[in-house]
């Protein structure tokens, strides 16, 4: 699995979030339902930008043509996070207009993943070679595992089941990309330095198909 099926993947249960939430509201619970839907809608998006800014973000802001795209990319996060955020305050008021205020505020989240499909991975696939491309697809596991290896040590055991399975899966992801690369591969050969500083710039610490 490299780079772009992960992103792939992490658009779909981004979608699937996204389409999942307005059912909680016919829900006679919905309230406490949709705070914690919303929670772990925040929190997908959260580890996908992490995860993005480990891989590839960091590569191309370097490069003159893609610095602004990354800019832009960084500015909607912040804003459609800030918006989730107050929509999580109006959850617990249980406000009427949430579900208008929560499609409004996804229709940013769907713009943000659409640019990810259309600008980012399109640029990363002409400027990136392919050793660059495994050491991406490291930085993105990497980033991701710490990240959700991090939530889990601060959450309750009794939530924690999905987030586990996920480390496993990206655990196993990484050992195979492991060993494509020792045993010559498509991304066999040295390493230039930008991949090199794509794959160890780790912290410590919806939706469309990608096109091929």
């Amino acid at each position: 699995m490299d780079i772009w099926q992960l992103i792939e993947r992490d658009h779909e249960n981004i979608g699937g979030l996204i389409r999942e939430i307005p059912y909680a509201l016919n829900d006679p619970g919905a309230v406490g339902g949709r705070e914690q839907m919303l929670s772990d809608l925040m929190a997908e998006l959260d580890l996908h930008a992490i995860a993005l800014d480990a891989s590839l973000y960091g590569p191309l802001n370097r490069e003159n043509q893609t610095r602004a795209l990354i800019e832009d990319l960084h500015r909607s996060h912040a804003e459609f996070r800030r918006q989730l955020q107050q929509l999580a305050r109006y959850s617990r008021r249980n406000s009427a207009g949430w579900l208008d205020t929560f499609e409004d505020v996804t229709f940013l989240v769907d713009q943000h993943l659409h640019r990810h499909v259309h600008e980012l991975v399109p640029a990363a696939q002409t400027l990136l070679g392919p050793e660059e491309v495994a050491a991406a697809t490291r930085a993105f596991v990497r980033a991701k595992t710490n990240a959700l290896r991090t939530r889990r040590r601060r959450t309750v055991a009794g939530g924690l089941s999905s987030e586990v399975a996920l480390v496993a899966t990206l655990a196993g992801v990484a050992v195979g990309l492991g060993y494509l690369v020792w045993n010559g591969g498509r991304f066999g050969g040295s390493r230039s330095p930008r991949a090199v500083e794509a794959g160890e710039r780790v912290p410590r610490q919806a939706v469309r198909p990608m096109p091929r």
